[in-house]
């Protein structure tokens, strides 16, 4: 179960990393660029979510007994997170092996609408949380959890703001006809 959550964040991660690339860059392929894109993604989430994973890891050593309550926790996230992401893995299956038709069809009707329920979503597992009786600090550390992952969009994001301010502006390259 634990595991499941970790691979769900790496993926939320990786993919969030992609739609702040792939904002710049949509129209054009850049296969190289995605890949870095999403590794970026992945790694800025681990980042984000590395200090509540140590809080987790040192409640759960100081507090044995309060692991049952993260399991509790977390099976009712993955309630809702697992069919959410599995919609969305099969939707990005659909967009990597449809033609253009198609393809633009999975991303109209899942990957746009979804993108824009995630947040939802992740806070919506953060209620079954609690509806499922998860004590105080568990809900602490879930809410953390749910916006270190919201947040590594937005910086992402900022880091593309503030790389095209230190960018010179792109002038025509190539050089004119003489005639």
């Amino acid at each position: 179960m634990p595991v499941a959550l970790v691979v769900l964040a790496a993926l939320d991660g990786a993919f969030a990393g992609f739609r702040s690339s792939c904002g710049r860059t949509g129209l054009i392929r850049h296969r190289r660029e995605d890949v870095r894109a999403h590794l970026r993604g992945l790694a800025t989430a681990a980042l984000l979510l590395s200090p509540v994973a140590a809080v987790v890891l040192a409640d759960v050593l100081a507090h044995p007994p309060r692991w049952d309550d993260y399991v509790v926790a977390g099976r009712a996230m993955l309630a809702l997170y697992l069919p959410f992401g599995a919609t969305v893995l099969a939707a990005l299956a659909g967009y990597a092996v449809l033609g253009w038709r198609r393809r633009f069809l999975a991303s109209a009707v899942i990957l746009g609408p979804f993108t824009f329920a995630r947040p939802f979503v992740a806070v919506g597992g953060v209620v079954l949380a609690a509806r499922a009786g998860a004590g105080c600090t568990v809900l602490a550390a879930a809410t953390a959890a749910v916006i270190a992952a919201l947040a590594v969009e937005p910086v992402l994001d900022r880091r593309w703001v503030t790389a095209a301010r230190r960018r010179p502006p792109v002038l025509p390259t190539g050089t004119a006809s003489p005639r």
